[in-house]
């Protein structure tokens, strides 16, 4: 049996308009953009700001840190403090602890995470001590990420380099951009 061209284009045509209709009724459609949210604006005739204030965040009982500042700056619209010449402490789950001492800080209510800014120190209970020029503490990951030449001292190994992301113990560490190990004077 054999088809004229006319049937084939017939064939065709209707192929092509069954699969056009297809498409035409099973593609994933992209919503519209949505306006941007708007987002509370940092104004500073809405800033609250308290001297000497502490915030603390505890889980079952238990302290999982605290900061202390000097002066806390809170815009109640964009769930941040800032928090200026502060002193902190992490508590560890092994019941050991992290001081941390710094000029500003900035506090997300939402995430629980902590952004350093201007130099700042974190002293292990166990004599560790970290320093970086900027820092990043995530609280829902409860990881330490540093930025900006950081060093990170235990006993006697300095481990230094552009940024550095490590466990809340800071036991186990990535250290990335110009790394160097010095162990006992020697360079590794």
């Amino acid at each position: 049996m054999k088809l004229s061209k006319t049937t084939y284009r017939v064939i065709a045509f209707t192929l092509l308009i069954v699969a056009g209709g297809l498409y035409y009724f099973n593609k994933a459609e992209t919503p519209p953009p949505q306006p941007p949210a708007q987002q509370a604006q940092a104004d500073p005739a809405n800033d609250v700001t308290f001297a000497g204030s502490s915030i603390v965040e505890q889980e079952n009982g238990k302290k999982l840190w605290e900061i202390t500042a000097e002066t806390v700056q809170v815009n109640p619209g964009a769930n941040k403090a800032q928090l200026f010449n502060f002193k902190g402490t992490l508590y560890r789950k092994d019941g050991s602890k992290i001081d941390l001492v710094g000029r500003q800080a900035e506090f997300d209510t939402n995430t629980k995470d902590i952004n350093l800014t201007g130099d700042f120190t974190a002293t292990a209970s166990d004599g560790a001590v970290f320093t970086a020029a900027k820092g990043r503490w995530a609280g829902k990951e409860r990881r330490f990420y540093g930025s900006g030449g950081i060093t990170l001292t235990r006993e006697d190994t300095v481990v230094t380099g552009e940024r550095i992301e490590g466990d809340e113990l800071l036991e186990k560490v990535k250290v990335s951009g110009n790394a160097r190990v010095l162990k006992g004077g020697i360079p590794q």
